[in-house]
């Protein structure tokens, strides 16, 4: 399970937007000030929720299942790869490309790709989805 404490930054209807802090594990350090290693970073997440029982600058737990980080690889990096291969192997084996054209029809091929996944961005939203719960 994916867990990060957030707070609420923007109510629009049923859409919440969550501000969390996602902080290295050396950021906790005591010795963090002399460091250069140390760094967090502020995230907004958009959630979903329709049963109205939150407020404003709230303090909430952002929870999703540990598939949606899986399913996000997936679609982000695993299948681009493969694409990126298949294309070059296509190009230089079967078409009698050379290289550097193989590498540049590779690169060009990713971009109707990611239109693809620019276009279906809200289906996907909506199964690689987070959900929010008070904190005890």
């Amino acid at each position: 399970m994916i867990e990060h404490e957030g707070t609420i930054d923007n109510i629009n209807g049923n859409q919440y937007t969550i501000r969390i802090t996602q902080s290295s594990a050396c950021s906790e350090c005591h010795a963090k000030g002399a460091c250069m290693a140390a760094d967090t970073k502020v995230k907004m997440v958009d959630v979903v929720d329709t049963s109205g029982q939150f407020k404003l600058h709230e303090r909430v737990l952002l929870l999703g299942k540990t598939s949606i980080g899986y399913k996000a690889v997936l679609w982000a990096f695993v299948i681009p790869l493969i694409l990126l291969i298949s294309v070059i192997i296509a190009s230089t084996s079967i078409w009698q490309v050379n290289e550097l054209q193989a590498a540049l029809l590779a690169l060009v091929s990713l971009v109707p790709y990611y239109a693809l996944l620019y276009i279906i961005r809200h289906k996907m939203g909506e199964k690689l989805a987070f959900s929010i719960k008070k904190l005890n």
